[in-house]
């Protein structure tokens, strides 16, 4: 069960990292990025970040690792910014939720074409059995 305290602190890490991971990274293909979700532990020791890109020109696993790479320095700024005992050590996650729901809305998509084909075939071969 997540408590009010581990909500407020994803939240409030969820806006910061946002800001930070979109402006203040020296990396230009780091700054496409998105936060989407922030997953804090109980201790508020380990905060899960997901994160999302929209364009293809980088693999997930080197965004991974270069959001590795930059974590001391996110620490440290959210350090700065926030303020908890103990910055809460980041993990970060590729996020492919959106990826996923662009597929199931293009299959849905084509269904919904396939049944309305369909749906008109019936009405046409119904309509030449009556002339028949």
């Amino acid at each position: 069960m997540i408590t009010i305290r581990q909500e407020r602190a994803a939240e409030l890490l969820y806006q910061e990292l946002s800001i930070l991971v979109g402006n203040e990274l020296d990396d230009p293909t780091l700054a496409l990025l998105a936060v989407t979700n922030v997953v804090v532990s109980r201790d508020l020791r380990v905060a899960k970040v997901y994160i999302h890109q929209d364009s293809d020109e980088i693999q997930p696993s080197t965004i991974l690792a270069r959001l590795k790479r930059a974590a001391p320095f996110l620490r440290r700024q959210l350090a700065q910014r926030v303020t908890f005992r103990a910055v809460p050590e980041l993990l970060f996650y590729y996020d492919d939720t959106p990826d996923q729901a662009v597929r199931v809305d293009a299959l849905l998509q084509s269904i919904a074409e396939e049944r309305e084909i369909r749906k008109q075939d019936f009405s046409s071969s119904d309509a030449q059995k009556e002339d028949a």
